[in-house]
């Protein structure tokens, strides 16, 4: 794209018009005095060019056989649904966050057995688990999953505007299907899945009917199914133990990334200490099968053991530094920097930070430890983004100062310094519709910067929101 001059800048747009494909945009403000040139493209980073081969590849759903008599249906949504056949009927464990695909994975099912569905068995309370069971539920089924099961959905439903937002931002619900970021794994091999979200009437969710606080043996034909309490991901969460298979479905206590010790859609703390204890206790099974709820299942006593270790060792490893940094009173700023796996962790496929990230779950640690002072007497009562703004306004003297500062930052890669100078003077100049085309493209620089796929999608979001707030 040829650079442009001002007037050509600010006349060319008509409605429906967009700055170098980005979708912003462009109309004339005669308020506007800054020349602001869009760049033609936005790049990806190398880590995430290699993300995207592998989106670029199809994943489609998929029965994966486990052993005899273990299946599980991967690909069709964002978590899998288990199916384990009986002499005497079928253990179905979790069921999607969607009825249309839960009835999909049903009929694959029904192609390998047409006994009666005796028990459903649910991992923990996030939607991604439960909500398809309504495609094939009937009153005589035993749902089962903890105590903590309805106590935990409900603190996920009270949040309100900040939960919806959440999940939203997290998700890329507002794009279509096909736009939203995937969640990506490369272990043991490529793979993605994404979320199949549909709206549900609360009348159709079928919860609980048998719960149980620290074990639950469920006897069914020729196997036994020990639910086990093993808080980790949720503080409801449960693993599913086949002594007689010698096998272990974890739930989300592991999943092929870093695992998410927080969350940026916003939900209670994660019990992190506990999340690296439920490794060792299914280590201490001696699984020779690992069965998770997302991902390709571990058929590898030696590697269970070890994948399981390294992924505790993680964990733990974040959780000691941000105790180590509470102890040494460093402030966040001081911390943040020095979080990060040691080189043996960070070159694991299963570490990778593609779901959880390294220094958002350090902050959340420390921060449980502290709260939310650091310590810093600069920090105890900060200024608005509003009120800082304007101090930087009188300093620079007007907006186009601090515009040339953003465009400069903007140029450099220094994404994160231009949303906060846009945010700034969009705090008290709301009509500098400038300072939004600025943010939005460094959201979407961002955007395609990072491997994360929360991160990723929450960026996309934003862009689009603030896209919304230009004028038609």
């Amino acid at each position: 794209m040829k650079d442009a001059t001002r007037r050509e800048f600010l006349t060319a747009g008509v409605v429906g018009a967009t700055v170098a494909g980005l979708g912003i945009p462009i109309f004339s403000e005669e308020a506007m005095a800054y020349q602001y040139q869009p760049p033609a493209s936005l790049p990806y980073s190398p880590a995430r060019e290699k993300v995207n081969a592998i989106l670029a590849k199809p994943f489609e759903g998929r029965i994966v056989k486990v052993r005899d008599g273990v299946y599980s249906a991967m690909g069709y949504a964002l978590g899998n649904m288990i199916m384990i056949e009986t002499s005497d009927g079928l253990v179905i464990v979790d069921t999607t966050e969607s009825i249309k695909v839960a009835e999909k994975i049903m009929a694959e099912f029904r192609k390998i057995s047409d006994k009666p569905i005796k028990y459903i068995i649910y991992t923990h309370n996030h939607g991604d688990h439960y909500r398809g069971t309504k495609a094939f539920y009937k009153p005589e089924m035993k749902v089962v999953a903890h105590d903590l099961f309805m106590t935990e959905l409900k603190l996920q439903n009270i949040r309100g505007l900040r939960g919806q937002m959440g999940a939203v931002a997290m998700f890329a619900l507002q794009f279509p299907p096909n736009k939203r970021h995937a969640s990506v794994s490369i272990y043991p091999e490529p793979r993605w899945t994404r979320l199949n979200w549909e709206q549900i009437a609360p009348k159709d969710l079928i919860f609980p009917n048998v719960t149980f606080n620290e074990k639950h043996v469920i006897k069914l034909g020729e196997l036994s199914f020990e639910c086990i309490h093993t808080p980790g991901e949720t503080p409801d969460q449960i693993i599913v133990h086949i002594p007689e298979y010698k096998l272990v479905i974890c739930g989300d206590n592991f999943y092929a990334s870093f695992p998410n010790l927080y969350t940026i859609r916003g939900t209670s703390y994660r019990p992190v200490a506990e999340w690296a204890k439920a490794q060792d206790t299914v280590i201490d099974l001696a699984p020779d099968i690992l069965v998770p709820m997302h991902g390709y299942p571990i058929k590898d006593a030696a590697e269970i053991k070890n994948v399981l270790g390294n992924y505790r060792d993680a964990i733990n490893h974040v959780h000691n530094i941000a105790f180590s940094a509470v102890k040494k009173n460093m402030t966040l700023d001081q911390f943040l920097p020095q979080a990060k796996l040691p080189p043996e962790l960070t070159k694991q496929p299963y570490l990778q930070e593609y779901y959880g990230n390294v220094k958002y779950c350090a902050q959340a640690i420390y921060e449980s430890l502290v709260g939310w002072f650091d310590g810093d007497p600069v920090n105890l009562n900060p200024l608005t983004r509003k009120e800082l703004g304007a101090e930087i306004l009188a300093l620079a003297g007007s907006a186009d100062k601090i515009l040339a500062q953003a465009d400069k930052a903007q140029k450099a890669g220094r994404h994160q310094a231009v949303l906060e100078l846009c945010e700034m003077l969009l705090q008290n100049k709301p009509e500098n519709e400038t300072a939004r085309r600025m943010k939005i493209v460094s959201l979407q620089a961002l955007s395609n910067l990072s491997i994360n796929g929360p991160t990723i999608n929450w960026y996309k979001t934003f862009a689009l929101f603030e896209t919304k707030k230009m004028k038609n």
